[in-house]
């Protein structure tokens, strides 16, 4: 629980993301902001509206994107939390498969780049993905005032890396997809209420069928 706490602290006093040297751009880029907003003496941060800090709507249990069917294995509880990462998920492919950038609104302005450079990754190469995955054992591990730490386990071993034009599985298959893996994400809850995605780690245990 300290090894956790510590690196929630860390993460909210400093930025995560990387500079690309060729990002790719979406549609709508938003400005960057120049500087944060000084606030006046007495002044309150405005509460979030209940459909910002509570989950809205039915979890599906399965979702398709394009070619690809996600199943998600949702816990018991319904949290904004929770749903943060199957929505970046399916979001991230979406991006991949038909230039949509809504997954950009899933993540703090440190990760745009990260998940931008992840998104060109495919479309740079012109490929996209079909098959099947599997999102499973959401587990929420610490809460440490705005910031948090969630793990996703990720069973990609149906999906299949595709050429965008012919759909055609190209060879070899990443490496990565062979078994399922562990997602860490590392989220931090905004002035808005809206839970972000600061950081997302890798790792090869404690996701075995």
């Amino acid at each position: 629980m300290k090894r956790i706490t510590a690196a929630l602290v860390l993460l909210l006093l400093a930025g995560c993301g990387q500079p690309a040297e060729r990002p790719y751009q979406p549609r709508e880029e938003p400005a960057p902001t120049t500087g944060a907003a000084r606030a006046e003496p007495g002044a309150t941060r405005p509460e979030p509206t209940p459909s910002q800090s509570a989950p809205t709507g039915a979890r599906p249990a399965t979702a398709e994107v394009g070619d690809l069917k996600v199943r998600i294995d949702w816990p018991a509880k319904d949290t904004a939390l929770l749903r943060l990462f199957p929505e970046f998920y399916l979001a991230k492919y979406r991006a991949v498969i038909s230039g949509d950038d809504g997954y950009l609104k899933h993540v703090d302005l440190g990760y745009r780049i990260n998940a931008i450079r992840w998104v060109r990754d495919f479309t740079d190469d012109g490929r996209a993905v079909a098959g099947r995955s599997r999102l499973f054992r959401l587990k929420v591990n610490a809460v440490v005032g705005r910031g948090a730490e969630v793990d996703v386990c990720v069973d990609e071993t149906e999906m299949r890396v595709v050429t965008a034009d012919t759909g055609e599985p190209v060879k070899p298959q990443p490496t990565s997809i062979r078994a399922p893996y562990l997602q860490r994400m590392l989220a931090r809850k905004d002035d808005d209420g809206v839970w972000r995605i600061k950081q997302i780690g890798y790792g090869t245990e404690g996701c075995r069928r």
